[in-house]
């Protein structure tokens, strides 16, 4: 079955949780993120419901890294605000080019209220990669409504060549079971089967490993390909070894440094000076890296530098790298631009 992770976010009180309870079937683990899942139309979809909160912009970035697509939840309660904006310019400057906007709380909204905000989404997404994104307006009491949306996010394009590429989960949390760990996460490309072997990633938490059994929504599975949500037994290993963060790769497919070149297309909201000895965090999945510039050099909106890393982080071309500076206070666009490691 085609498997698709889509992202819902939004602001504080923009109605995303609410809307994803209305279209789960099945909850998983919640932390600071919720996974939900649901069938429709022929495709396996992993909700992943995001803190509304912005006061540490890493945990979105890292969902919206490994995300598909997204659905992008606003009120009028709370109008085009800051964190909207910030939203929208971090999952443009990461290139999410699937999804839909959704209007949220039109039961309690004026015509005037729905139509203003509307007209503002477009002008705001204009230039974006989601300037092409469906606006719609959404009433979660509606049977109909909560149908519609369901058949929009299964219309999401699910691209069956990630399959023959290297396999990977990025895990978000293990427990034990049987004597064995159970690795959580999602997969965005390749195929496994029982008894695949693999490796655990980045240093210092490296080893080899074999699937020992897998599941899919809780279904003993034998198999598990690009898009599923995934949960796989491996023997050998504790919990406590695979944190969030850590990945499970296909071996010799992946780069595991702390140390090299990077290129960052900048945001031209940005308006921060990058320099020398500047720390920012370098997102790539759930990997959350300290790392320090020097040999920083400007031209127009790109930054070229070295980088030195707080810790070891693991990755491959098809991984999506976003910059953060998450101790800019809220007022300030936190988002430096999409990363590229030489």
């Amino acid at each position: 079955m085609n498997s698709l992770t889509v992202s819902v976010i939004g602001p504080y009180r923009s109605g995303k949780s609410t809307l994803v309870n209305k279209l789960q079937q099945r909850k998983g683990a919640e932390e600071d993120v919720s996974f939900f899942f649901f069938k429709y139309g022929g495709k396996n979809v992993t909700l992943i419901d995001t803190p509304g909160d912005m006061d540490n912009p890493t945990t979105l970035a890292s969902v919206l890294t490994l995300s598909d697509s997204i659905i992008f939840c606003v009120s009028p309660e709370n109008g085009v605000n800051l964190q909207v904006g910030e939203q929208i310019i971090m999952a443009s400057s990461i290139g999410i080019k699937h999804g839909l906007i959704c209007i949220t709380k039109a039961d309690i909204s004026t015509s005037e209220e729905i139509s203003k905000l509307e007209k503002q989404l477009s002008a705001i997404i204009k230039g974006t990669s989601m300037e092409n994104f469906e606006i719609t307006v959404i009433d979660i009491n509606n049977d109909q409504s909560m149908a519609d949306i369901r058949a929009k996010i299964s219309s999401f394009p699910y691209y069956s060549e990630n399959i023959e590429k290297p396999f990977k989960i990025f895990i978000d949390h293990a427990f034990e079971s049987k004597g064995m760990s159970v690795a959580v996460g999602t997969m965005p490309t390749g195929k496994i089967g029982i008894h695949s072997e693999g490796v655990i990633a980045p240093a210092p938490f490296t080893k080899d490993i074999s699937i020992n059994s897998i599941q899919i929504n809780q279904e003993d599975m034998q198999s598990a390909e690009a898009g599923d949500r995934v949960g796989v037994a491996i023997k050998g290993v504790w919990p406590w070894d695979l944190p969030r963060g850590v990945e499970i790769r296909k071996k010799s497919s992946f780069r595991d440094i702390n140390e090299g070149d990077l290129t960052v297309d900048i945001s031209p909201l940005y308006k921060q000076e990058i320099i020398n000895d500047v720390k920012l965090n370098l997102i790539v999945n759930w990997q959350n890296i300290v790392v320090t510039l020097s040999n920083v050099k400007r031209e127009n909106n790109k930054v070229t530098a070295h980088f030195v890393a707080d810790k070891n982080f693991c990755f491959d071309e098809n991984d999506k790298m976003l910059l953060i500076n998450k101790d800019l206070p809220i007022r300030f666009l936190r988002v430096v631009g999409k990363a590229i490691i030489s």
